[in-house]
């Protein structure tokens, strides 16, 4: 860290003390030592968003949508994206069998920013998107929130509350099997081992099949979360994870006969077109958290926190090509031979409490942070298994002599600074304003080194985001909601340079929204409409070939409904429609202003129901997603398509069984995995969505009746 960086961390800290020891006072003389907030042992406050905010999410001026650990179970979910598809306006374009390692989620047409315990996660989330044994809730913000939380993506937060130690000592045990060899054990064992420390261990091994030719996938997880509060004014929180996953590394599938017709047969989805005796795909990461919530006075708690997380990854994989002239059967392929091995860390330091002014109530929290990005990736410059082209149909596999690739090691050197506020203004009864502003700076060193020759570049970035929203009830459990916040994105700027040679600043976006809520004890369910731009996009420099300019802009604007239902006794609804239209609204290429955005479909639709009839519950699902374009500006469209899935489960005393079948219909369906391309990537692989699979997990809860 340079001097000049340690000087503004240090007056950001120095800041930050001053107020955590003369607020407190200040709110004390104001309101007489009204009581506190309450704080459980968990250190979240009950029903708030992202275990950060303070926020109640009746309150939030924004979206949310909640998923809970039992949801994730009735579903028969085997990872984060298929939790997600109950959520309309998420577009999962992902799987178990991808050909990468991060997930390809979009939230509103746009990429989500996964948070874990209101932390950030860098890569970490795309070790093992499978791992769901220590994940206690996943809720979902949607729009960019870079107050709290920093770079966020633009279409929203994804954030994954994990499990904390229980009251009592309790804890399960499960297994799992289903189609494709599924084998799956997970334990969840925790409760107080003194009056004031807990614990709580959870974790899975899976040893599976899938239901691509040669792809077994082995991965374990565990997660240990310990908490300590000696009294009533400390409560400390440590979680420890590590997640390890091994499979091959999926090409995916000819575009060229599966979508587009090759005039012959259509590429069974079962195909495995990479080279089994080479292809691999193994990462495994840490990840420690801690904080530690300290209650200077009846209303102001100081709240430091620590996270420290690795990425590794090992990659043998194969890229597929257009197919050769004249044989569209045959796919020309590329090999790959590549490792990262990344560290990342994170500090912050949060005050947070109670004030009065001028007869109005503030919950105020206010905020530093530094984080550091250490990234490595190396190319390797010899492939050791030459690859040539492939029938898709008839597949011959077969390694030839070792062959060149270009060879590099690419180091990215991030450390950030930031300070933010918010202000929860209760300016009525039933009138709430949230307030909020973040400044951030990053320090970027990038080098770039091949056998030929290397580079480094080294620049300051800054940003200000800002939200401002306002809840108003209106009774009768309904209430209106609105606001309009920022974020910004460092992820595709990050050592990019103009032609002149200056650095690109920080992509932005920023969302606004309006709507309303209902809660009732039956009936939940919330309407909006929103506009969300992701500005400052890379885009070709039309004067100077090879560069690029930031004048690019995105634009998705759309209604977006869900809600869940009771209409009777044991018997329960959930659904929502989203309805988006994107495109690209500013590019330096006129023909490709007002394209649509890739895997942003028009309509999608969720519905799901359970009936209890006694021991018993039965469960339906749907889901339909409508075509979409493979890339941003892209030529081919992927057809739209309908999943329906069906589930039961049952209570035998300390036993459960649960059981669910997925695409019942077994409907063939493809998606990509083009992310962040701008315009004309790859449209020459897709990859194809899990065919009809039945998964049955049978558990044995002992003490308390943990699931």
């Amino acid at each position: 860290m340079s001097k000049r960086s340690l000087s503004r961390f240090a007056l950001l800290s120095a800041s930050l003390s001053t107020l955590a020891i003369a607020i407190p006072s200040t709110a004390l003389a104001q309101d007489g030592g009204a009581q506190s907030d309450v704080i459980i042992v968990t250190g979240t406050r009950t029903n708030d968003f992202g275990a950060r905010s303070g926020i109640p999410l009746a309150q939030m001026p924004q979206s949310v949508q909640v998923i809970d650990e039992e949801d994730i179970i009735e579903r028969g979910a085997r990872s984060i994206e298929d939790a997600l598809r109950a959520v309309p306006s998420t577009t999962v374009a992902g799987s178990r069998i991808g050909t990468g390692t991060s997930n390809t989620l979009r939230v509103r047409g746009f990429a989500g920013q996964i948070m874990r315990n209101g932390m950030r996660q860098r890569f970490y989330e795309g070790v093992d998107s499978s791992s769901l044994s220590n994940i206690a809730r996943i809720e979902v913000l949607k729009g960019p929130s870079g107050v709290l939380y920093g770079q966020s993506g633009v279409g929203g937060i994804v954030s994954i509350i994990t499990k904390q130690p229980t009251e009592r000592l309790e804890g399960s045990l499960a297994v799992t099997g289903g189609s494709f060899d599924q084998r799956m054990v997970t334990i969840d064992l925790g409760g107080p081992m003194t009056d004031t420390f807990g614990a709580r261990l959870t974790g899975e091994i899976e040893r599976s099949g899938t239901f691509v030719d040669f792809m077994d996938l082995d991965r374990e997880n565990l997660g240990l979360t310990l908490t300590w509060r000696p009294n009533d004014e400390v409560s400390a929180h440590f979680v420890a994870e590590y997640l390890n996953r091994e499979t091959l590394n999926n090409p995916g599938l000819p575009t060229v006969g599966t979508v587009i017709s090759n005039g012959v047969a259509t590429v069974d989805r079962s195909v495995f077109l990479g080279e089994p005796s080479y292809s691999l795909q193994e990462n495994h990461s840490p990840l420690f958290q801690a904080w530690v919530d300290l209650k200077l006075s009846a209303t102001w708690t100081l709240t430091p926190r620590l996270q420290y997380s690795e990425f590794n990854n090992t990659s043998r994989s194969t890229t597929l090509l257009p197919p050769v002239s004249g044989q569209p059967t045959l796919i020309q392929r590329v090999g790959r031979n590549a490792g990262e091995k990344d560290q990342f860390y994170v500090a912050q330091l949060d005050l947070s409490g109670h004030a009065a002014a001028f007869g109005v109530d503030h919950e105020l929290l206010f905020g530093i942070e530094y984080s550091a990005d250490r990234v490595n990736f190396r190319m390797q410059g010899t492939v050791p298994c030459g690859i040539g082209p492939i029938d898709a149909l008839t597949p011959v596999y077969g390694c030839g002599a070792p062959t060149s690739n270009f060879g590099f090691l690419s180091e990215a050197y991030l450390d950030g600074y930031a300070i933010y506020a918010q202000d929860q203004i209760a300016l009525t009864e039933v009138w709430n304003v949230i307030a909020g502003i973040r400044y951030s700076e990053v320090e970027n060193q990038n080098n770039f080194i091949t056998a030929f020759f290397s580079s480094s570049n080294a620049g300051d970035l800054s940003n200000t985001t800002w939200q401002l929203g306002t809840t108003y009830a209106l009774g009768e459990g309904v209430s209106l909601f609105g606001g309009y916040n920022t974020g910004y994105d460092l992820e595709w700027v990050i050592g990019a340079r103009r032609a002149d040679g200056t650095p690109f600043q920080p992509e932005t976006s920023d969302q606004a929204e309006a709507g309303v809520r209902l809660a009732r004890d039956n009936l939940r369910g919330s309407l909006s409409v929103f506009r969300i731009r992701r500005n400052d996009v890379a885009v070709p420099d039309p004067a100077n070939l090879g560069f690029q300019v930031q004048d690019g802009q995105f634009r998705v604007q759309g209604v977006e409904l869900e809600g869940e239902w009771s209409p009777a006794p044991g018997w329960w609804l959930q659904g929502g429609y989203a309805y988006l239209d994107g495109e690209v609204t500013e590019t330096t290429d006129p023909v490709l202003r007002g394209a649509q955005l890739a895997e942003t479909p028009e309509h999608s639709a969720t519905l799901s129901s359970r009936w209890t009839l006694g021991p018993v519950e039965l469960r339906a699902g749907a889901n339909y997603v409508s075509e979409r374009k493979m890339v941003n500006g892209g030529a081919v469209t992927l057809p739209a398509y309908s999943t329906f899935d069906l589930g039961a489960g049952a209570d035998f005393g300390p036993w459960r069984i649960d059981a669910a079948l997925t695409n019942v219909t077994d409907e063939t369906y493809y998606y990509s995995d083009n992310l962040f391309v701008f315009s004309i990537g790859t449209e020459d692989r897709v990859l194809p969505g899990d065919p009809r699979t039945l998964s049955v997990r049978v558990s044995r809860s002992f003490g308390g009746g943990s699931q």
